[in-house]
């Protein structure tokens, strides 16, 4: 029974390439991730045959074989790797390498490989090998296994942090690799690199790939343009990035790069499918959207809700395509504003202004159960003292009590009821002079009737709900006069018409005096109207005088 080493740095494919192997009767004496624990593990575990995948960090596939090679000659070794199969072949045939099989392929090519080089056979499939020889040509012979990885990243559109990341090396060994690949190939660019690496059958194949590797490079190709560039995103405050057709990030500003906890080595070149902070599901959504919109090529807007490195945001994103002189969509241009504060800011007014009209019906509930309690006491009252003779001050409590009554249950009616406006047409003028003489009619001997001016009225006819109006108007006549009957009031109304037909109505009642107690039923009960009507009633306390303005629009109506 062959012993067998699995080499493979992604866990789950290590594991399934570990139950393939056992399913054909060998054994599995290790399973590692890396050429460090490799090396290790074909000491202590004296494996027969290796199964390896070629982009591993560390040593490198290749070198990784070679280095084996040295101190067992007699080692076997199977590629089971997703790199492209022409230029590797051929190299994994030159460093004695007893078989290669290619991850696109059909599964059953690794049960067959795994019995062939077990039974002393080596397994290079016939189309491979051809191909290795065709098409690789003699441009690509001078270069190394891991010179031949780097240039296949760089055809995928791969930064160079994305490089050095997943090979575990530093970004300058990655920077020292192009190098040599420019002056190797006699090349001055990455696009002309991803160029020949798609000639020679590596990288993604196509059209659209180059198209989108070159969209990339037109920032390094105009550093002029990509200087200006960037100065405007780095003078706005929110952040703002720059992705190319297949979303791969361009240029983004330090806020963008704050938002996401990162620097852009780490994000350069990234796409949102790849984005380390976003979950799977979420770069997954963000990638499909954003391809979606780049193929319309239109602008667009969203409003959208991510987690963050598991911090929840509120996000506005806005977006527009950049494109080439001749009118070619080559990515997009986006701005985000972070909206979680204010969202947090509003939903707690929110929560706020619920409790506050809780309680304010709890309140309204309250003053329905005590109005119950207290008019019919004081009805059976007024019927059993009937026409007796009460004092003068024992007849005004009784009247103010009742009086009270009355106003508690109109307020506890606005709150519950919700009346309808009821519109009538009226004279604005004529009215509020009939009312003030039915008022002062009903004035105490001694009373001081209170003077009127209305030179401000610009408009007479208007829609009003009457009995509301009059209901405000009377209580805070009949209000004022009690609290001070020897004050003198002054009654000013003005009218003016806006422009989308409707009458702002000013009425400003004036007490000659300072009002101490600005509170109470009948005050609470006058704002109340004024807010049914979309209205607003406020006090003013200056100069010795108290105001009190009553503030309502009305439709205008044509004089009848």
């Amino acid at each position: 029974m062959s012993r067998v080493m699995i080499v493979e740095p992604l866990p789950l494919l290590r594991l399934a390439i570990g139950q393939a192997v056992q399913r054909l009767g060998y054994q599995v004496v290790a399973q590692v991730g890396n050429s460090q624990e490799a090396l290790l593990h074909a000491r202590s575990d004296a494996p027969q045959l290796v199964v390896l995948e070629l982009t591993i960090s560390g040593l490198g596939g290749l070198d990784l074989i070679r280095r084996l090679k040295l101190r067992d000659p007699t080692l076997q070794f199977l590629v089971y790797t997703g790199q492209n199969s022409n230029p590797f072949a051929r190299l994994c045939m030159q460093a004695g390498v007893d078989g290669f099989v290619s991850k696109h392929d059909d599964p059953s090519e690794l049960d067959r490989a795994l019995h062939a080089v077990v039974h002393g056979r080596r397994y290079f499939p016939k189309e491979r090998a051809t191909a290795s020889t065709t098409l690789g040509g003699t441009e690509l012979d001078s270069l190394s296994a891991r010179e031949l990885t780097v240039l296949e990243l760089i055809s995928e559109g791969c930064s160079n942090q994305s490089i050095a990341e997943q090979l575990s090396i530093s970004y300058k060994t990655v920077s020292t690799y192009k190098t040599r690949l420019q002056e190797k190939l006699q090349v001055d660019s990455r696009l002309a690199l991803a160029g020949i690496a798609q000639r020679n059958g590596i990288g993604p194949l196509g059209v659209g790939a180059v198209d989108a590797l070159d969209a990339q490079a037109q920032p390094d190709a105009e550093p002029l343009q990509q200087a200006l560039l960037q100065a405007v995103l780095e003078a706005s405050p929110n952040p703002m990035f720059v992705r190319d057709r297949v979303g791969r990030l361009l240029l983004c500003n330090r806020p963008y790069l704050e938002m996401h906890h990162t620097s852009f080595d780490r994000v350069q070149g990234q796409r949102l499918l790849d984005a380390y902070s976003l979950s799977v599901e979420q770069g997954r959504k963000a990638q499909a959207r954003y391809e979606a919109v780049v193929e319309k090529g239109e602008t667009y807007t969203l409003q959208t809700s991510l987690e963050i490195l598991g911090e929840p945001h509120s996000l506005q994103v806005w977006a527009q395509p950049w494109r080439d002189a001749h009118g070619a969509v080559l990515g997009m241009v986006g701005f985000v504003e972070d909206m979680t504060d204010r969202n947090i800011l509003l939903g707690q007014l929110r929560d706020a202004h619920e409790q506050a009209q809780a309680r304010y019906r709890q309140l309204t509930r309250f003053a329905s159960v005590v109005l119950g309690d207290l008019t019919e006491p004081v009805q059976r009252l007024q019927s059993s003292l009937g026409a007796a003779k009460l004092p003068t001050a024992g007849r005004s409590a009784l009247q103010r009590l009742t009086q009270c009554l009355a106003q508690l249950e109109q307020l506890i009616s606005l709150e519950q009821v919700r009346p309808s406006w009821v519109p009538g047409q009226l004279d604005i003028v004529e009215w509020v002079a009939g009312r003030l003489a039915a008022f002062n009619a009903h004035l105490p001997k001694g009373g001081v009737a209170p003077m009127l001016e209305m030179s401000g009225v610009a408009v007479r006819q208007l829609w009003i709900d009457e009995q509301r109006f009059a209901a405000l108007f009377d209580t805070l006549l009949q209000y004022l006069s009690e609290t001070a009957p020897k004050a003198p009031l002054r009654i000013s109304l003005a009218t003016r018409l806006q422009s989308n037909g409707f009458v702002n109505l000013n009425l400003a009642i004036t007490l000659s005096q300072p009002l101490e107690h600005r509170q109470g039923l009948a005050l609470q009960l006058c704002q109340n109207l004024a807010q049914s009507m979309d209205g607003s009633f406020r006090s003013v306390h200056e100069s010795g005088e108290t105001t009190f303005l009553i503030e309502v629009e009305f439709p205008a109506a044509l004089p009848g």
